[in-house]
């Protein structure tokens, strides 16, 4: 090798010193950039794992919102539902019992009608008996007795 110029003693200093350098290279730079560099590409896949569940939480909590809502619209047209059948009760309920009333208005209204129209004819028919009264008094005198007075003033009133 000394005829190619190289000197075995500096070339095999070179390779200790190489292989030294390269010893204390790799343990004090290539470990901890490849150390480095796996807790980075670690950091990266824990994050896309987080990522992905994250996304799941959002689908799972976007579920239950939607299934929140739709119970809840559900709900509310049941509510919705029983105030208009409340409501619709109560207006037939108020329906009926105005025409009760109002029934009872009216049948009170045709007593009192009936019983003026009574009176009425009471006061009539007292007036027209002393009217007839009169007229036998005048016509026949005093000489009929009470009694006959009664019938011919019953029977005067009944034909009219």
């Amino acid at each position: 090798m000394e005829a190619l110029g190289i000197d075995g003693k500096l070339l095999l200093g070179q390779i200790v010193n190489f292989l030294i350098l390269f010893g204390a290279l790799g343990y004090f730079l290539y470990k901890p950039v490849v150390k480095m560099l796996t807790d980075r590409q670690n950091t990266i896949a824990d994050s896309l794992e987080n990522a992905k569940k994250i996304e799941e939480n959002l689908a799972k909590s976007e579920a239950k919102t939607k299934a929140a809502l739709e119970l809840a619209q559900s709900e509310a047209r049941k509510v919705l539902e029983e105030a208009i059948k409340l409501a619709s009760d109560q207006k037939n309920k108020i329906l009926a019992e105005a025409q009760t009333q109002s029934d009872r208005i009216i049948a009170s209204a045709k007593a009192e009608a009936k019983q003026a129209k009574d009176d009425v004819v009471a006061d009539a028919k007292k007036e027209l008996s002393s009217v007839v009264l009169a007229a036998l008094d005048k016509i026949i005198g005093h000489d009929i007795d009470e009694t006959t007075k009664e019938k011919l003033t019953k029977n005067a009133i009944e034909e009219i």
